[in-house]
């Protein structure tokens, strides 16, 4: 086998190591909500997908973080794709191995997300359901916008290939990130934000897409991923629940914020 698909493959395995116990307590109880749960999740996300779509080009927000996005993507493709491009055909930060590994980080992330929603629902996990749930609805979301502009775009890549932009790896990276840190605040969600750094280099050193392309992808993701997670974030009169760390204290816990 190919080194770096070697190196693919122990980091998936890996992380399903490191869920495979906690999987197998839900395993221990009665799974027989399971089809059920499933099922009517299913039923429900045409609807969902919907409602978040309508949601998504209703927000003025979005819509204002899309146009700076497609603004920088737009000025990038008319004066710096070329010279981006041209750098990296020259300079190679990381070796080909890491590379493969670091382009195979958003697949791990989707895998993580079904493995999540399925060990929740098993486990009786019901925060951890909630939070899978969004993941999966902002993915497919995150999908369906990124693949939609990609069939009209017909853009090429660096290196050739069709479909570049938007970056897919970028879109899902960032979304995955961007639901996190909604749900558990900037401790998560920054280390993961560094991460679906790390992709959007990959993505532009290995020539498979300009910088451009992750521009925008990443605003896809970033905005995706604030509309869902948005409406299954848990609410007290009006207020969000967020994490709350005092690092002077060394205290943890939960606060209410309300944005005026």
């Amino acid at each position: 086998m190919n080194p770096a698909w070697s190196l693919v493959n122990r980091i998936l395995g890996m992380s399903a190591l490191l869920i495979a116990p906690f999987f197998n307590l839900g395993c221990s109880s009665d799974l027989s909500h399971l089809p059920g749960t499933i099922k009517d999740d299913a039923k429900q996300l045409p609807g969902n997908l919907w409602q978040d779509s309508r949601q998504y080009v209703s927000s003025k927000e979005n819509l204002a973080i899309l146009l700076v996005g497609g603004g920088a993507s737009g000025y990038y493709r008319c004066a710096e794709d070329d010279r981006v491009a041209n750098h990296f055909e020259d300079h190679h930060t990381f070796s080909r191995d890491f590379t493969i590994a670091v382009g195979a980080i958003p697949l791990t992330e989707l895998s993580l997300t079904g493995v999540g929603y399925l060990y929740g629902l098993s486990a009786q996990k019901n925060e951890t359901y909630q939070v899978s749930r969004a993941m999966l609805e902002a993915q497919i979301l995150n999908g369906i916008f990124t693949e939609t502009l990609k069939l009209i775009a017909q853009d090429r890549s660096p290196n050739g290939e069709n479909l570049a932009w938007p970056s897919g790896h970028t879109s899902v990276s960032v979304t995955f990130a961007t639901v996190l840190n909604e749900f558990y605040g900037p401790w998560v969600g920054l280390p993961l934000y560094a991460l679906s750094g790390l992709v959007t280099y990959q993505r532009m050193e290995t020539g498979e897409h300009w910088a451009s392309d992750v521009i925008f992808g990443a605003a896809i993701g970033y905005t995706v991923g604030k509309t869902v997670a948005g409406k299954y974030k848990p609410e007290i009169f009006g207020m969000d629940v967020v994490p709350y760390v005092n690092p002077e204290a060394r205290s943890s816990g939960v606060a209410l914020v309300k944005q005026f």
